[in-house]
């Protein structure tokens, strides 16, 4: 199966949406702010979130010893971190 930088014409491929008006006014102004069209503002922003998606389901194999460590990586409890445990029970200042 061709990547997708293999596949011709990809650009002119149309995706239409609808969005109601202020998520439209939302999108144009960042997309100005980060001097780009409206198009690849979208595009840029639903392809990283698509590869996110796909990342955050992609299967990694390991050896036994090294499937051993992680297992008990994750089933060690965490450390006490006085400091870290305070920094969580902070109201944040966006709250405030």
């Amino acid at each position: 199966m061709p990547n997708i930088s293999t596949v011709p014409n990809l650009k002119s491929a149309p995706l239409n949406i609808r969005i109601r008006q202020e998520q439209r006014n939302m999108i144009e102004k960042a997309a100005r702010i980060l001097d780009k069209t409206v198009s690849d503002f979208v595009r840029d922003a639903a392809l990283r979130d698509a590869e996110n998606t796909l990342l955050d389901r992609t299967n990694f194999h390991l050896e036994s010893e090294a499937w051993e460590l992680f297992n008990q990586a994750l089933n060690t409890p965490p450390v006490e971190n006085a400091s870290l445990r305070n920094l969580m029970l902070r109201k944040p200042v966006w709250g405030k």
